[in-house]
């Protein structure tokens, strides 16, 4: 029994440690299903997506070769020149915190960048503090923005396009539209 016992326990240390640092479950979201279709418009919604239910506001899925930045069949595309800011926000916990959250992005077409935020919270949505620095190179080219976290408690995250008045106001940066794709959230 004992020696059952010590078996036992060893595997679920192995498994606990195995996981951490990795990839959750259903990652990374690819924001391939529903099609476009499904959220065509930019007002505020929800989606229901593979890794659970998110907020796009502002947002819609896009499918436009050679304009839309993506992998696959599509992606994330944030809207331009808004007096507000709009987000691609998460509506769901990850229960073991993150260690690192990376998604790709790019500019749509030949739009201007703009000025994104990452944001975690630890209170369900009630409130949100950004994590690590701006982003305001997006280009033609899509690059991967990689962000090193220590969060330990269940974890939500959302990105944040900041609206053309704050993007002038922090960088003089115009406010083109943004691809979105490809969001990873490890856990710690």
């Amino acid at each position: 029994m004992k020696k059952l016992l010590l078996i036992t326990f060893s595997l679920f240390a192995i498994n606990a440690f195995a996981q951490k640092g990795s990839a959750y479950d259903k990652f990374p979201e690819d924001f391939e299903m529903p099609d476009t279709s499904a959220k065509a418009k930019y007002k505020k919604g929800n989606l229901q997506l593979k890794t659970g239910n998110w907020t796009f506001d502002q947002a819609i899925l896009g499918a436009i070769n050679s304009r839309d930045r993506f992998n696959g069949k599509q992606a994330v595309r944030m809207h331009q020149n808004k007096e507000n800011s709009g987000y691609l926000q998460m509506n769901f916990d990850l229960p073991n915190g993150a260690s690192k959250v990376t998604f790709v992005y790019g500019v749509y077409y030949k739009d201007s960048p703009s000025i994104i935020k990452l944001e975690y919270s630890t209170d369900k949505g009630q409130t949100w503090k950004q994590a690590g620095k701006d982003i305001s190179d997006a280009s033609s080219k899509q690059k991967t923005a990689e962000f090193t976290l220590d969060i330990k408690e269940p974890v939500r995250f959302r990105i944040n396009k900041m609206s053309i008045e704050a993007a002038k106001k922090e960088s003089g940066v115009r406010d083109g539209r943004l691809n979105i794709d490809d969001f990873i959230v490890y856990q710690n």
